[in-house]
């Protein structure tokens, strides 16, 4: 374990008095909580207990635990490279224990909201290999945003009751944490500061760029496994951004619109990302019988290495492609 978390766990143990559904919600996450190994189970089950009693401290942590403990979520600690992650399938949510406690509150309500965008997606969805490459960026792209725009939220809950937590947010400075507080302190309207930090991520150049090369390689994954099995289905289907924006919720309802996920940023990507996603759907087409191109990244705007989107009229690619894909609609 990190110093930080020995350092807590050396603490007074205190108690944190929710409400009844509250209660059971801890009862049910902390029965079904799993240690990163034997040796520290003990040690580890007490900081898990430690982090939902203070996560339940605010609104949005209530919020986000009682629903997971309702989804039938478990948490489980695992030691990497990484800070956490959710795995629907196996309705998991892992947390690493070597970070620092102040991080690991925001990772259990970043990777809660994941879990319950999953619960709210539409069963009859394409598989992430028969989807466009447009639309898997769009959707993957939102949900990250939708995440961090919850995580805000809690982060900004905590300002008064766990002000370590607001300060270590404060401390990183991203463009997400200073968009919320920048609205909240203009309109106190949490809908409007939670737009304001989903549309922040996007100017965000680590976590974007970040994930655009995460989904990159997943392009590439999925053309080396339609080679590998003929598979002549791949990039077939559009993600609808309806699907998309109903597992992004504000209090039960879609808080962003499908004009915004559409144009601009949200929707742009690299000349050097296009170039490359092209050439690998092309490798794939050649390769399978019946594969059919999937040309939906150009269709996306064009961004400089910067950020800046290009202007319109240089963007010739996008504009034929474009034109291209509303002439195969009838439109």
């Amino acid at each position: 374990m990190s110093g930080t978390v020995e350092e807590f766990m050396q603490g007074s143990v205190e108690r944190y008095h929710c409400g009844r559904e509250a209660q059971k919600a801890k009862k049910t996450l902390t029965q079904a909580f799993t240690a990163s190994g034997e040796q520290s189970a003990a040690e580890e089950a007490a900081l898990f207990e430690k982090i939902i009693d203070t996560v339940m401290l605010t609104p949005k942590g209530r919020e986000t635990m009682t629903t997971l403990s309702e989804l039938g979520y478990s948490f489980v600690f695992e030691k990497g490279n990484f800070g956490g992650l959710c795995s629907p399938d196996q309705k998991k949510i892992v947390v690493n224990p070597s970070f620092g406690f102040e991080y690991m509150l925001q990772t259990a309500v970043h990777e809660g909201r994941h879990a319950i965008q999953a619960s709210l997606e539409n069963p009859d969805r394409p598989n992430y290999e028969n989807t466009q490459v447009a639309s898997v960026l769009r959707k993957q792209r939102a949900i990250e945003a939708d995440a961090v725009a919850h995580e805000m939220a809690f982060v900004y809950e905590c300002k008064d009751i766990l002000p370590k937590v607001y300060e270590e947010a404060k401390r990183q400075n991203l463009p997400m944490f200073q968009a919320y507080v920048g609205e909240m302190e203009k309109s106190h309207d949490e809908q409007k500061a939670m737009q304001a930090s989903f549309a922040a991520w996007y100017d965000c150049d680590y976590y974007r760029d970040y994930y655009d090369k995460w989904h990159k390689d997943g392009v590439k994954q999925i053309c080396e496994y339609g080679i590998q099995a003929k598979n002549a289905d791949c990039f077939r289907d559009e993600y609808p951004v309806e699907d998309v924006l109903r597992m992004c919720c504000y209090k039960g309802k879609p808080y962003m619109t499908a004009e915004f996920l559409n144009t601009g940023r949200p929707f742009s990507v690299t000349s050097q990302d296009k170039r490359e996603i092209s050439a690998m759907i092309r490798d794939y087409v050649s390769a399978v019988p019946g594969a059919k191109p999937d040309r939906s990244v150009m269709t996306m705007r064009t961004r400089a290495l910067t950020g800046e989107l290009l202007p319109v009229q240089k963007d010739t690619a996008q504009t034929a492609a474009l034109s291209s894909v509303l002439k195969q609609r009838g439109r």
